[in-house]
């Protein structure tokens, strides 16, 4: 069986194409873009890959990962706070059956993502596992008794809510939260925080010699200099380990 992956990120959104034979699943092909303001424009993008990997291989099939909040039944996504107003209350099922002629199912990405480490990956012969997405948010998906976990509302594994610390990066909104320091978006933070405590003791760091360089702090730009030695960004993966 060969099927098409589509995969809704804050920061990039991917198309792929895989074969899955038995247990084992590979990988035939994929394209990323950067997440645009709207769905439209963004899937659009996507849209020449979309159709090479379907009449290449004669797929018929799409699955759908994005962030919640969203509604795998009704196919439509939510208000995923790391994705723009754009993609809110988006019929994304029905876009994709419609423009690309695919039957398409709309999951949500960390229980999608648990599914494929349980049935392919690092889960595989678990009855129970958590699986964590660190992305430029963070989630989480539960394979509880051999089966998919989902509560009521789709929302059982959202973990990222829980506040770890009353002070801390901010995530959902929240000081201290799972998502603030265990996140893309919460890395950066992280960084940006310990810069400013080195430049008001007249420090520099390799990641931020001056003020105007905060804004500038990403978690890549962090990892790069905790790689090349950095002692300061070092500290900030050290505090998100943690």
């Amino acid at each position: 069986m060969v099927c098409i992956g589509f995969d809704i990120g804050g920061t990039k959104c991917a198309v792929s194409v895989g074969k899955v034979t038995g247990e084992k699943i590979e990988r035939l092909g994929r394209v990323e873009v950067p997440t645009g303001a709207s769905a439209k424009e963004t899937l659009e993008r996507l849209a020449p890959s979309v159709e090479k990997f379907r009449d290449e291989y004669s797929v018929q099939k799409a699955g759908i990962s994005c962030g919640g909040p969203l509604d795998s039944a009704m196919g439509v996504i939510g208000n995923p706070p790391n994705l723009a107003c754009g993609w809110h209350d988006f019929p994304i099922v029905e876009y994709i059956q419609k423009r690309f002629a695919l039957s398409a199912k709309l999951e949500n990405d960390a229980n999608a993502c648990a599914v494929a480490e349980w049935k392919f990956g690092a889960g595989r012969g678990t009855t129970n596992m958590v699986f964590l997405t660190f992305g430029t948010g963070l989630g989480a998906g539960l394979i509880l008794d051999g089966r998919l976990y989902e509560g009521t509302n789709g929302m059982a594994g959202e973990v990222g809510h829980v506040r770890l610390d009353r002070f801390g990066p901010v995530g959902y909104g929240k000081a201290g939260s799972f998502e603030g320091f265990c996140s893309g978006g919460g890395l950066a933070q992280l960084g940006r925080m310990l810069a400013q405590e080195q430049l008001q003791m007249g420090k520099a760091t390799s990641f931020c010699p001056t003020p105007a360089d905060l804004d500038g702090i990403t978690a890549k730009s962090l990892a790069q200099a905790a790689t090349a030695g950095d002692p300061v960004a070092a500290e900030a993966f050290r505090i998100c380990g943690e």
